[in-house]
């Protein structure tokens, strides 16, 4: 089951890229179901986050400050999911301020743990970070935002990941083929071995020396004199 998932990702990263675009277009179409969406993303963010970043972080002050973030981002998530399923949600400007507040607090843990605790960091997270803390304190001075913004961002997203996941699909087809021309080609050589006939080499027969006798060497010498 491993090789055949293997063998075939391609296919489903390009299902996945697919669905990506089509529940971004979803989402611009009928912002309904944005709230849902949104907390699903950060339920998935915070659960798969958490044992891998609690494991791997020795300092007992920052596993404490990952838990609690990420505590806060399912319990967003949670509500924003159910808040989504009733019939009548309203949270207009709640929805910004929690996502404002979600981005905040990301970029505030994030400048907290690199600062203050010595954790690795990089030109990329550093800048990021600085963009998602200050995306935050924009959302949150302006009081919110409308859930069709974020709907039009989440399409600028989910095409950017469907971009990034096809052609991931690209690269790992066009090796499957590689493969199997290879295969192929291989498969065409051990034929055309088998076809050919073996060439028997034969030893050289040894060749038969005459042998002279006393007596015909005395007839040699007695017809020379």
């Amino acid at each position: 089951m491993k090789e055949f998932f293997k063998k075939y990702l391609f296919v489903f990263e390009w299902i996945g890229a697919a669905i990506l675009i089509g529940v971004g277009i979803y989402v611009v179409l009928d912002s309904s179901i944005l709230n849902v969406f949104v907390g699903l993303i950060l339920l998935v963010f915070g659960l798969l986050r958490l044992i891998p970043l609690i494991k791997t972080t020795p300092d007992k002050v920052l596993k404490i400050m990952y838990a609690c973030e990420i505590v806060i981002n399912v319990g967003a998530g949670i509500f924003l999911v159910i808040e989504g399923g009733k019939e009548n949600s309203n949270l207009n400007d709640w929805f910004g301020y929690m996502i404002g507040g979600v981005l905040m607090l990301r970029g505030f843990v994030h400048f907290f743990a690199t600062s203050l605790r010595k954790e690795p960091n990089d030109y990329v997270k550093f800048f990021s970070h600085l963009g998602l803390f200050t995306v935050g304190c924009f959302i949150v001075a302006r009081g919110g935002f409308s859930s069709d913004t974020l709907a039009y961002i989440i399409l600028v997203l989910a095409i950017l990941s469907a971009l990034f996941i096809g052609f991931s699909g690209y690269k790992h087809y066009r090796n499957y083929r590689y493969e199997l021309r290879a295969r192929e080609e291989s498969k065409k050589v051990v034929v055309q071995d088998e076809k050919q006939p073996e060439q028997i080499i034969e030893d050289p027969k040894p060749k038969k020396s005459k042998i002279i006798t006393p007596e015909e060497e005395k007839k040699d010498e007695a017809i020379l004199s």
